[in-house]
């Protein structure tokens, strides 16, 4: 049930920036997530700490990977309007006319770009990317000219170019793809800088090759930039992803106390504190959330997963109502399973087994939900519905062995409902005696196995011990016996085997029947005088 899918919906929440300071909306581009970026880009652009040409610059290229042309366009003149020398709004100009066509109005601009500080081989670098972003086989020479000359300009130190070339590489050859990011990290280094975006993506392209090298560079990143929000989520992210869930936990804790996060880090932080088993604690953050955002359905689905954990139904009950009234809501599976036990734990079956029919008719590739509704009919008293169910799952071709020793405890309980000495007692008993048997077959040495088939033995006798019986108890206590800790552990059905074994003998083997009953008494500390005194006749 704590699984990633019931956190999926999260991500596609709204985003509401607490970031303070532009450079984390630069971090987030260069790591991704420009909604992230575009959000704390926008908010910031007023600051008196803002760079407003750098941020106007990165503005447009988002504009330009979400294809409006006409919105970058904009962001860059007023990039150039705040900072006429800054050259990367020329290179943004530039890659628009690129699209458009134009490559001599695009050459214009590159070569303003360029004009402001020969020195400035990160610009070269720019140039390419933006002839790389529209077309990558019609430019290649372009490409590899302005490569070229980067490198040989800045002696084979510019970082910009080995991350060039590791995005240029990662899809076809993810390990030379981190070696050119490697590369950029170590060149920036050297000048005691920290190359955000390289680790990002030596983390982010090696993770599927090898998760541990790509998870010991973020740590490698948070060890370098500990302030970082962009280092510290990258790594609780990871965490998440490797289901290292008790490391993301502790991670995304640190996180939450960088202002530079978002709402719906809150919302993942929320799910990953549940997974952990921290109730309460997610319950605070769930709260928090919705005080600020009250329509936010993830939220009310935590706050339902938080409740059944903690055994609170009416309140899973509560938070399950606020989340189907939810016209935003996208519903899953899992939140008709979970309402459903809030309301059959309350005994309110009639409901329930409406919201896990539900659940069936929504996610049909996931029978098991047929095994819960089983349950919920069992613990209803509804024996012929719970045998019913699992029987619909089993007939499917599912089911392991603990789902046919189940089977077996349904038909045992539906038994036990007709009359003792009918026919219906003893066809249901002996369709119970069937599954148990299979389940016997695939773990014959599973003593609670061999307890249910006895039982079952014993309910289509009406309690008249007959010698299958015997060796079937004979059989269990063989298997428990083979752990001394299981005689204290199991003690009710020790006591059990050992007066029915008693009873079996008493009329064909004194001395056996006699060694039961005194067997008996020994795991039976508040005595039995009626087999005393057996014991003293015998």
């Amino acid at each position: 049930m704590k699984s990633k899918f019931m956190f999926s919906l999260m991500m596609s929440c709204g985003l509401f920036a607490a970031a303070q300071g532009y450079q984390d909306g630069v971090d987030n581009f260069n790591a991704g997530r420009l909604d992230v970026a575009k959000a704390i880009l926008n908010n910031t652009i007023n600051d008196a700490s803002t760079n407003k040409a750098e941020s106007y610059y990165y503005l447009g290229e988002i504009d330009l990977r979400e294809g409006n042309t006409a919105a970058a366009q904009a962001n860059f003149q007023k990039g150039t309007a705040a900072s006429p020398t800054y050259p990367y709004n020329y290179v943004g100009m530039g890659e628009i006319s690129l699209r458009a066509g134009l490559k001599a109005d695009a050459e214009k601009c590159f070569k303003e770009a360029t004009s402001f500080d020969k020195k400035n081989t990160a610009v070269l670098a720019a140039v390419a990317r933006a002839y790389y972003n529209v077309d990558p086989v019609k430019y290649a020479k372009e490409i590899e000219k302005n490569i070229n000359k980067a490198l040989k300009d800045s002696k084979n130190t510019e970082a910009a170019v080995y991350v060039l070339q590791g995005d240029m590489t990662a899809a076809e050859n993810p390990g030379d793809a981190a070696g050119l990011y490697e590369m950029a990290i170590t060149q920036d280094a050297f000048k005691n800088e920290v190359n955000r975006e390289a680790y990002v993506k030596y983390a982010n392209t090696y993770f599927h090759v090898n998760p541990r090298f790509a998870i010991q560079k973020l740590e490698e990143f948070n060890e370098k930039a500990p302030n970082s929000a962009l280092a510290q989520r990258e790594l609780a992210e990871k965490y998440y992803d490797n289901n290292q869930f008790g490391s993301a936990c502790i991670q995304y804790g640190k996180y939450m106390q960088n202002p530079n996060h978002f709402q719906s880090d809150e919302q993942r932080y929320a799910g990953l504190l549940y997974s952990a088993g921290e109730y309460d604690k997610s319950l605070e953050i769930a709260n928090r959330v919705l005080a600020q955002d009250p329509s936010n359905f993830y939220m009310h689905r935590v706050i339902m997963l938080d409740k059944v954990a903690l055994n609170d139904y009416a309140g899973a009950e509560a938070a399950g109502q606020e989340l189907f009234r939810n016209p935003n809501a996208q519903l899953i599976a899992n939140d008709y399973i979970l309402f459903g036990k809030a309301l059959s734990e309350q005994g309110k079956i009639d409901d329930a087994v409406v919201y896990y029919e539900k659940a069936i008719e929504l996610n049909p590739d996931k029978p098991e939900i047929l095994t819960d509704l089983s349950a919920v009919y069992e613990k209803a008293g509804d024996s012929e519905k719970a045998v019913e169910t699992m029987k619909r799952y089993l007939d499917a071709g599912n089911g392991k062995t603990n789902d046919l020793y189940n089977m077996a405890r349904r038909y045992r309980g539906l038994a036990l409902k007709k009359e003792a000495g009918s026919q219906e007692r003893v066809d249901a008993a002996n369709e119970g005696v069937k599954y148990i048997n299979m389940a016997i077959e695939k773990v014959p040495d599973n003593g609670a196995l061999w307890r249910t088939k006895g039982e079952l033995l014993l309910t289509r006798n009406d309690n008249k011990i007959d010698q299958e019986i015997a060796d079937t108890y004979l059989k269990m206590l063989s298997i428990y016996d083979q752990d001394a800790t299981n005689k204290e552990k199991y003690a009710s059905t020790y006591r059990a085997a050992y007066f029915i074994l008693g009873n079996f003998y008493v009329d064909t083997d004194k001395p056996t029947a006699k060694e039961y009953y005194i067997k008996y008494l020994e795991v039976t500390p508040e005595g039995d005088e009626a087999v005393q005194n057996m014991i003293d006749n015998l």
